[in-house]
């Protein structure tokens, strides 16, 4: 059983969050952006990563999340826009992961989160559900698009804890809930470039957009390690990287599945 835990901005206006306690499993310090979306309103995707890294949330709606609030959105216009930073140009390792939840009627590109223009012309890198709707890629693109595609298979109307991981010597894994589903060699690190980061999509072909929800997404510069993902699913984002102290501040679970 999963559990949502008190709110992280609630416990940030308090001080709460910042600095790492003991206990952290994970380094907080490999984390580029950490968008939790337990602000549950407002048009805002507050990162906690201490990047500074906020995105703007255009027409998604606010619901219920895997671990307390998340973003739904529509697959037609809904995305988040993150403006382009050196804290997001990851040319070595990375590591993708979210809680997604596809909606049965999603059939295009759904894409969790990727470093790409509008005008596809340039990507460092991206995860997202293939064309029809039905398996997993991961890419970026150098001269051309280099990535894994079609791996597994998308669970439609479930919570899914999806994350893809690039090593930085040429190899892509996609993990499905911890366990590996799908590995290639994509090549040689991606480049680095000025295009924003997009949660949900890019905004000029809506075959690029998800139709469904997103909860704790978040981008490391380091390639995770499975035990790492696995903590990250059971225990959450907070916890796992040691900025929130549950353990001295009590847990107030609220069950979820």
């Amino acid at each position: 059983m999963k559990l949502a835990y008190l709110s992280a901005l609630a416990l940030l206006t308090l001080g709460l969050i910042g600095a790492p306690v003991a206990g952290a499993r994970l380094d907080p310090g490999t984390a580029a952006g950490l968008w939790l979306f337990d602000e549950d309103g407002g048009d805002v995707a507050e990162d906690l990563s201490g990047n500074g890294n906020h995105g703007t949330i255009e027409n998604a709606e606010w619901d219920q999340g895997m671990v307390n609030s998340a973003l739904s959105l529509n697959g037609s216009n809904a995305r988040v826009v993150v403006p382009d930073a050196d804290s997001l140009d990851l040319q070595d390792a990375w590591t993708i992961t979210a809680w997604i939840y596809v909606n049965k009627s999603d059939v295009n590109y759904g894409h969790i989160l990727g470093k790409r223009n509008d005008g596809a012309s340039e990507a460092n890198y991206a995860f997202r559900t293939s064309a029809d709707g039905t398996g997993w890629e991961s890419y970026f693109w150098r001269g051309g698009w280099q990535g894994i595609w079609g791996q597994g298979d998308v669970q439609k109307d479930v919570w899914l804890y999806m994350t893809s991981v690039y090593d930085g010597d040429g190899i892509v894994t996609i993990y499905e809930n911890g366990l590996v589903i799908g590995s290639g060699n994509i090549g040689d690190p991606p480049p680095e470039g000025d295009a924003e980061l997009h949660i949900g999509g890019w905004q000029n072909n809506a075959s690029e957009l998800l139709d469904g929800f997103l909860d704790e997404v978040a981008l490391f510069n380091v390639a995770l390690e499975e035990e790492d993902i696995v903590d990250l699913m059971e225990d959450g984002i907070l916890e796992t990287l040691g900025l929130l102290p549950v353990y001295a501040l009590g847990k107030t679970p609220v069950a979820w599945g």
